[in-house]
């Protein structure tokens, strides 16, 4: 499968990551520079070629969401570029306190990467916000918005963009389309709580982490709300293993089975069940 770069209004774009890889988000001003959300050194090739798809002379902003590998590991190639990094401080906090062996694990498979961009490393964004900020290009107005729920949610910078003029809702990892989510690095009773307030959130245009877009509040809503029924439910199934009511196994079972039986990523089931079991994820 490939990536998809999808117009989803006048001037934003998103790469849809391939069998519910990580999306990258392209909102393009007046003036043909872009704020860039998300990039992952991996796929850079798939950025470059959407900006030059999309006619953007200049990137002005690069947007961390999070800070997980797939969500950051570009940094380095936008610093170098001279590119502002934006993120909230919970996402830096966490980059700093558990970054560098991530980093390093995920580049162990792929290290011709370092031969192609000598000196690339874990790179800390350098615009740091707390609860909330704005950022501003010719005819763009996003709106930042911290939402990780005592810290630790799905991770533990979580942060949402609203894009002012056309209405769009960036909602990051929060939200999973059509695809299991990885919660094995979150907090769900936490995760729970910070999607509640984006139910009532305004939008023409939804733009979740990973899984496809989504067009109008309506059909929004059904994708919060399933995200939420989702972890809930998978939490408490979970309690019950805990209580040793339940095996792993059943567990597995039950979520790939049933309104679960067409979601993709089927892979991340077993690793969440393991990591909250074991600590582990592998």
């Amino acid at each position: 499968m490939e990536s998809e770069l999808k117009q989803v209004s006048k001037s934003v774009y998103v790469v849809i990551g391939p069998d519910g890889a990580t999306n990258f988000g392209i909102v393009q001003a007046n003036d043909g520079s872009a704020v860039v959300i998300d990039a992952d050194i991996r796929r850079i090739d798939e950025v470059e070629e959407a900006l030059k798809l999309t006619g953007c002379a200049k990137v002005g902003y690069l947007v961390n969401t999070h800070e997980h590998f797939d969500h950051t590991s570009a940094n380095y190639y936008f610093e170098q570029r001279s590119i502002p990094i934006v993120a909230s401080a919970g996402c830096v906090r966490a980059m700093k306190e558990e970054g560098e062996p991530d980093f390093a694990r995920m580049l162990k498979p792929v290290p011709e990467l370092y031969n192609r961009f000598p000196g690339l490393k874990l790179t800390l964004p350098d615009v740091i916000f707390a609860q909330a900020t704005k950022l501003t290009l010719p005819g763009v107005t996003l709106h930042l918005n911290y939402c990780a729920e005592n810290g630790h949610s799905h991770s533990k910078g979580d942060t949402t963009l609203y894009f002012e003029e056309e209405e769009i809702l960036i909602a990051g990892d929060l939200l999973y389309t059509e695809v299991h989510p990885v919660t094995f690095f979150g907090n769900i009773p936490n995760w729970l709580t910070s999607l509640k307030p984006l139910f009532e959130s305004h939008y023409k245009q939804l733009v979740p982490g990973h899984g496809p877009a989504v067009e109008g509040e309506k059909s929004g809503r059904a994708y919060f709300k399933k995200m939420y029924d989702y972890l809930e439910d998978f939490y408490g199934h979970l309690m019950e293993v805990k209580a040793g009511r339940k095996s792993a196994e059943e567990v597995a079972e039950h979520m790939m089975s049933g309104s679960y039986a067409s979601l993709g990523k089927t892979r991340m089931v077993q690793r969440n069940i393991n990591q909250f079991l074991t600590g582990k994820w592998y």
